[in-house]
């Protein structure tokens, strides 16, 4: 247990030597240091949980304090707004810092994040991203918020919301907007006019379901340099001989970066044509789309250094029927003439 301040002291001013263990002058995450490291298990024993733990070392403290004054308590019950000015986020990311990856996650900071296409993989994207500590998310859709797309979003939109037909961008912004800052919403489709409004962008994540709109999407961020995941799915209707139909089919997350894109024309289709066509017979299901961009942003956080990444893969295939995942597209498949 870490302690940030001066030395503690109980009510009649003794050092409380037998909580401090040593003097540990520490860097826990950007902005926030410790002093001291504190050691004082309860006859002995190890803690069950972390709670037990943080429960001990407050009555240690607080009690000596209640001695001074009868009304101490470190336990108000109250969720803090956020106090770091500089945080996108309205309140503290306890997520993080209850387990210690604080430094990790703070890898994704600088991050200036556009999502394009606020479709069923889309909108599940910016729900992960919403929940890291980016520095900008840009929201790029041109529709409205439909029916349909109730049923293939995160959360629960209700049938007053409906009515009103807002916006993607509008009313994915406002819900995500109660937890952080810095959503930006852009309430058109991308083409070779606009596509410039991408140039800041340090990663873009491309979601639609036209291959000519991806195709102007990608070639633009090939040429400025700016990586990116494209991701799509293959799903389609099993029919057998019993009659009993099933769905199959795959779904797919592929990186692009300065460095390796020569499988991008074998990976994603570029052209208006048959991958295309059965994306937009809208046999799409919330769980893959939901699975689709859980496999797109654990690859961009990978490619962040906020997960290890042993392959470097740059394409991923799920493939449904047999529950697969496999990797291909490494800088070393190229090197070695794939």
């Amino acid at each position: 247990m870490y302690f940030k301040g001066e030395y503690p002291y109980d009510a009649v001013g003794k050092e409380m030597t037998e909580v401090v263990n040593c003097e540990n002058k520490s860097i826990l995450f950007d902005n926030f240091n410790a002093d001291y490291y504190l050691s004082n298990k309860p006859n002995g024993e190890p803690f069950r949980n972390f709670y037990d733990k943080v429960k001990h070392y407050h009555t240690l403290f607080v009690s000596q304090a209640r001695v001074v004054d009868p009304n101490a308590d470190g336990r108000t019950g109250v969720v803090h707004a956020q106090r770091d000015e500089q945080s996108v986020f309205c309140y503290p990311d306890t997520a993080s810092s209850r387990v210690g990856i604080t430094a990790i996650a703070q890898k994704l900071e600088e991050s200036c994040i556009a999502i394009v296409g606020l479709g069923g993989t889309g909108s599940y994207i910016l729900d992960l991203l919403a929940k890291t500590p980016v520095k900008e998310i840009h929201l790029f859709d041109g529709d409205d918020f439909e029916t349909h797309n109730a049923f293939r979003s995160p959360g629960a939109a209700s049938l007053e919301q409906l009515q009103s037909i807002p916006k993607k961008v509008e009313y994915f912004s406002e819900i995500y907007s109660a937890m952080r800052s810095n959503i930006f919403e852009h309430d058109y489709f991308l083409n070779e006019q606009n596509i410039n409004e991408l140039d800041n962008c340090s990663f873009v994540f491309v979601a639609v379901d036209n291959g000519k709109a991806r195709r102007v999407i990608s070639e633009y961020l090939l040429k400025q340099s700016i990586p990116f995941i494209d991701v799509g799915m293959g799903i389609e209707i099993a029919s057998n001989e019993s009659g009993d139909p099933k769905l199959r089919g795959t779904c797919r997350v592929t990186l692009a970066t300065d460095m390796v894109n020569k499988h991008l024309p074998l990976r994603v289709n570029l052209e208006d044509e048959d991958e295309d066509a059965l994306y937009r017979s809208n046999i799409q299901v919330a769980d893959l789309n939901a699975l689709n961009a859980a496999l797109a942003v654990m690859r961009w956080k990978q490619f962040m250094g906020f997960y290890l990444d042993q392959e470097n893969a740059h394409n991923l295939n799920i493939t449904l029927p047999l529950q697969s995942l496999t990797r291909s597209d490494s800088p070393q498949d190229w090197i070695d003439g794939y």
